[in-house]
């Protein structure tokens, strides 16, 4: 929704701009300002930066052009360089829209919540712009802020799942997590063939160790997408933890299969291969988790546990010191929140 708003901006921007007749500036500068434009308009992005760049270098006064060079790197998806020409710019809404979608193009997500703040308080009707907002406030662990946004969403638009379901995220970021799952429960019910809506509430009920609906959920999820690896894992998991270690390892198995980069798919395989008497295959597997996670605690540990019965005695010792370091740095600092987009507890 977000995205496709600020697309619709940046379009209305580049026909906003119109021809350039302004006198009385050169008349090669204005013609290659113009040529710019042409090739914006055809959506040659990198031939339009060109086309503005040498104008610039003829009449770097001329009016709307560093607005115009800003466009064509945001639409080309040069956000830093877009930033460069747009804070050059005569000082407007229009710029400084860009400007905040700019940082958001390039993933600085709390500059971007400081830009685009003053710009949803001017705009409240503007739903997509607030929604936004509340992404940037989410994605940069301003839990607060981004449910502040979400409620006030949630007042204009009651039924909209994608809302409830980032309200949820940010519930759950803040420990709120029965909360979360009153939020993910109603996103389901109004879209159940949106994506990640199953995975998240199956995630949701699998930290409260609601195993049953946890799996119910996972499997919703895979019917929409049955190549989904994150709810391959975790449904994994809950069959292992409910006893059913052959449909685990089938369902762990077949999500490392289309992405090898699941720390739990790893780590769970690295149990039941221990369980079922095959150290060296479990050995392999709890590797491939700490590979994937240096700090994963208790893959280090379990691994550790596995030397010892092994009777690899320094290999044991090294693994527990590990265990001894990340307990300690464990109880100085906090835990990542679930809801950020870096948590790698989801992996």
């Amino acid at each position: 929704m977000a995205s496709s708003w600020y697309l619709r901006l940046a379009l209305w921007a580049l026909l906003a701009a119109g021809i350039i007749r302004a006198q009385p500036y050169k008349a090669e500068a204005i013609a290659e300002a113009n040529r710019g434009l042409s090739q914006a308009k055809q959506q040659h992005y990198l031939s339009a930066i060109d086309a503005y760049r040498r104008a610039l270098a003829i009449e770097p006064a001329l009016p709307g052009l560093q607005l115009n060079l800003g466009l064509a790197y945001f639409k080309s998806g040069q956000f830093r360089e877009a930033i460069g020409a747009l804070s050059r710019a005569d000082p407007s809404t229009q710029v400084s829209t860009l400007l905040a979608m700019s940082y958001v193009g390039l993933g600085e997500n709390k500059e971007a919540a400081g830009r685009l703040k003053p710009l949803a308080a001017g705009q409240p009707g503007n739903t997509e712009l607030s929604y936004l907002l509340a992404q940037c406030y989410l994605r940069s662990g301003q839990y607060k802020e981004a449910m502040d946004v979400f409620q006030g969403l949630l007042r204009h638009e009651p039924n909209s799942p994608a809302v409830h379901m980032l309200l949820g995220e940010a519930m759950d970021a803040e420990a709120r997590t029965n909360e979360a799952i009153l939020e993910f429960e109603a996103a389901a019910k109004l879209a159940s063939s949106l994506p990640d809506v199953h995975f998240g509430l199956g995630y949701l009920y699998w930290k409260k160790q609601r195993y049953e609906d946890a799996g119910r959920e996972f499997l919703q999820e895979l019917k929409n997408d049955p190549k989904y690896p994150k709810a391959l894992a975790y449904l994994g998991d809950v069959q292992m933890k409910t006893n059913h270690a052959a449909d685990a390892q089938r369902s762990l198995m077949k999500a490392l299969e289309i992405d090898k980069n699941l720390r739990i798919a790893h780590f769970d395989l690295g149990l039941l291969y221990a369980q079922a008497g095959h150290p060296e295959s479990a050995l392999n597997e709890f590797r491939e988790a700490i590979r994937i996670d240096p700090s994963a605690y208790s893959a280090h540990y379990r691994l550790a546990r596995l030397y010892q019965s092994m009777g690899r005695t320094e290999d044991a010792k090294a693994e527990f010191e590990t265990v001894q370091r990340l307990h300690e740095k464990k109880e100085e600092e906090p835990l990542i929140k679930i809801g950020g987009s870096s948590d790698s507890s989801k992996q």
